[in-house]
This record gives C-alpha cells, structure tokens and sequence, in this order.
C-alpha cells in the first residue's frame, strides 16, 4: 500500500486528488488544506507521497519540500500547481514529477504509475547476489555493503543500517533483513535489532540479567529476553 498526503489550500482540489488517489488500486491518500495538518500526517510516519501544492497563503511549496526533505528524505514529492513557471525548481529538489492543473486523471495515473514503479525497482534490487542494500534517497542512491554493516535497527517502516560512521535509513521490515542476513553472520538479539556476532566484544549484565552487548565498534546494541539464551550460546560457543 502506497500511503500519500495531498496538501492544497483550494479544498475542492485537496479532496479530488485524493479521492482519484483513492480510487487507484494499492493506494491510500488523505487531503488537507493545512501545512500543520499535513506535517502531523507526516510525522505520523510511513507517508510515501507527497502531493504538494506551489502557491499557498503563507508559504511557497518548493521551499517547503527542500525544507521537508531534510526530516523526511524518503517520502516523493509530487508537485500540482497551476504554474509552469516553478518547474525548474521544483526538480532540483528531485520532484518525482510536476503536474499542472486542472489535475487529468490519465496525468495523476502517469504520475502513479511513476511512482509504483520507483517502488518496484527499489524492492527488486534492494539486495544484490553480493548481499549489497540499495538505498534511494532525495536525488541519491547510496550502495551499502552487508559487511560494512555493524547492527540493524528498526525504525517503523524501515530499518537504520548502522555502519562504524553512518547509518542509513532503508525501507523494509526487520524480518526482512533477518532473513536476507542470517547467512551473513549476523543474528536477532532483540525485536528491534539485529548484530554481526563477529563484532560482539562482551556481554553485559545487570543484576546477572544479560542487558546488552558491547561491539568492538563502540556500539552497544540491546538483547531482548526472548533472545537471551540464543545470544549466550553462540557467544559461549564462538
């Protein structure tokens, strides 16, 4: 499912798109004429898509999205305007597409299809033969390496791929990665979490409970009571 917010001070147009956004299969879309309404929904998390006005009263869109896409740099920008004019601009902020109003419904489907195949793509190459992530972001796609990777945390809809000096924000589940990594050296050491056991330093405890452990790298990761006793046995047996 596809989650998009549709932000426009003209309500009748906010409510259109979104109903067409609606109405497209794999699709869920809500509309505001709001930017706090539209940053909580945000904020809210796992928004994909953003249909984003240019001219509003208070602020101008293209400005917006350059601003938004520090916090949220993996949801697509799509800008519906009744201005040509900002289409330059609007791509430098890696605008996924531009779409002039009165919106056609054959344009927003050319734009849908746009996006579903973006999301296609980055799910069909998201790991390579060499275990290497994918990672798309604004403008950029960053190839990580399963070996630079030191542990793997959960972060709602994605993961943060946590290398010795930066982490990267990819979109999938941490099952997903369990099952892509665990032939790779790494295991489940808490709901949230996973760990290259190579790294593992030391165990720590509190009260004699096994809280954590400690990583060559500097990192500590948390171990979760289920996965206690697995976590003993290999570092027993390593």
């Amino acid at each position: 499912m596809i989650k998009a917010v549709v932000l426009d001070d003209e309500a009748i147009i906010a409510a259109d798109v979104a109903h067409q956004l609606n109405a497209r299969s794999g699709w869920c879309a809500e509309a505001t004429t709001t930017f706090e309404e539209a940053l909580a929904l945000l904020k809210g998390g796992s928004v994909q898509v953003l249909f984003l006005d240019i001219e509003m009263p208070g602020f101008n869109g293209v400005e917006l999205a350059h601003n938004l896409k520090r916090d949220f740099p993996y949801t697509d920008v799509i800008f519906v305007t009744a201005y040509p004019e900002y289409a330059v601009g609007a791509f430098r902020v890696s605008a996924v597409d531009y779409i002039l109003k009165p919106v056609a419904r054959s344009v927003l489907a050319e734009a849908c299809a746009r996006v579903e195949q973006r999301h296609k793509e980055a799910a069909e190459t998201a790991i390579t033969d060499e275990q290497k992530f994918v990672v798309r972001s604004f403008g950029r796609v960053d190839i990580v390496p399963a070996s630079d990777v030191t542990f793997v945390r959960a972060e709602r809809n994605y993961v943060a791929l946590v290398c010795e000096e930066r982490e990267y924000l990819y979109r999938a589940t941490i099952v997903d990665i369990e099952q892509a990594l665990s032939s790779k050296g790494f295991m489940r050491c808490h709901r949230s979490f996973l760990v290259r056991h190579d790294l593992i330093k030391s165990m720590v405890r509190a009260n004699g409970v096994l809280t954590k452990l400690q990583l060559v790298t500097g990192h500590s990761v948390p171990v979760g009571a289920a996965y206690r006793n697995a976590v003993k046995d290999l570092y027993t047996a390593s």
